[in-house]
């Protein structure tokens, strides 16, 4: 700041002008994930995140965010790991996927750990699938091809480093720092110089009122 430069500049060569922000909202019901993603178009999002739980309609709540929103609009809905297993995974997302193109990452479906269940996963269902990096070892899951992409989330180092390793893969990935605007800001300056954060970040700061 006393030098009146950007902090990118602190972490590396500018790879982008602009990062995009994904609108995110915690475990709700059909019809307030509705009046969400109207207001998510309403301040200029292209995309929202939500949780997809088992003791709520997803498939509900996908058709009313899919009627909700313009064609370029999309969903990133993540399961954190309920699916449970490929078994139950590969018929619900088939369904969800088939019916809904505007589903364009299946986060978490089902365990992080599981390497042979995301691999046959994977290889069953079109939509990309996501874990947050360091589930597994990373080299494990580069190697074994498990998903398409990762979450990245921690501090300045932990992220310059998975970023790193990630667009070294050629896998895209989303930052998910959550915070309010300062936080948001940061994640905009980790973008900037990370090649493969190429899906909408996650950073929360839109549920809050104030910062």
């Amino acid at each position: 700041k006393a030098a009146g430069v950007p902090v990118y500049q602190l972490l590396g060569q500018k790879v982008r002008d602009w990062c995009p922000i994904s609108f995110w909202d915690h475990d709700m019901t059909p019809e307030l994930y509705e009046r969400e993603a109207k207001i998510a178009v309403d301040l200029g999002y292209t995309s929202i995140k939500i949780k997809a739980r088992p003791w709520f309609d997803v498939h509900e709540t996908v058709k009313r965010i899919s009627a909700a929103t313009p064609d370029y609009f999309c969903i990133d809905a993540d399961w954190n790991d309920f699916l449970i297993n490929v078994s139950n995974a590969v018929p619900v997302l088939r369904a969800l996927e088939e019916e809904f193109p505007k589903i364009k990452i299946f986060e978490g479906p089902i365990r992080g750990d599981d390497v042979p269940g995301n691999k046959l996963l994977r290889s069953q269902i079109r939509t990309a699938t996501a874990h947050h990096y360091g589930a597994v070892p990373g080299r494990t899951a580069i190697g074994e091809g498990y998903c398409d992409g990762f979450v990245i989330g921690g501090g300045v180092s932990s992220v310059m480093n998975a970023g790193h390793a990630s667009g070294t893969a050629n896998m895209p990935f989303f930052l998910q720092l959550v915070g309010t605007g300062l936080t948001t800001t940061l994640a905009l300056h980790l973008g900037a110089v990370l090649t493969h954060a190429q899906w909408p970040a996650v950073t929360c700061h839109e549920l809050y009122q104030h910062n």
